[in-house]
């Protein structure tokens, strides 16, 4: 299920709890991709959890 989909969902839990958890997967990916020296791939997940802090940013205001 992508964010807009979920963020419409009536039964969705709060997209802050969703943004945190994605955050979180991302992370998780990061460290993988770093071990493995794969840095284009952890560039790229960077700029993804940045999007994602960005997004429950505003959600914090």
């Amino acid at each position: 299920m992508t964010y807009s989909q979920r963020s419409t969902h009536p039964a969705a839990a709060s997209d802050y709890t969703y943004l945190e958890y994605q955050i979180g997967i991302a992370a998780d990916e990061l460290a993988v991709a770093v071990k493995a020296q794969d840095e284009p791939r952890a560039e790229a997940i960077r700029l993804k959890i940045a999007e994602l802090e960005d997004k429950l940013a505003l959600l914090e205001d």
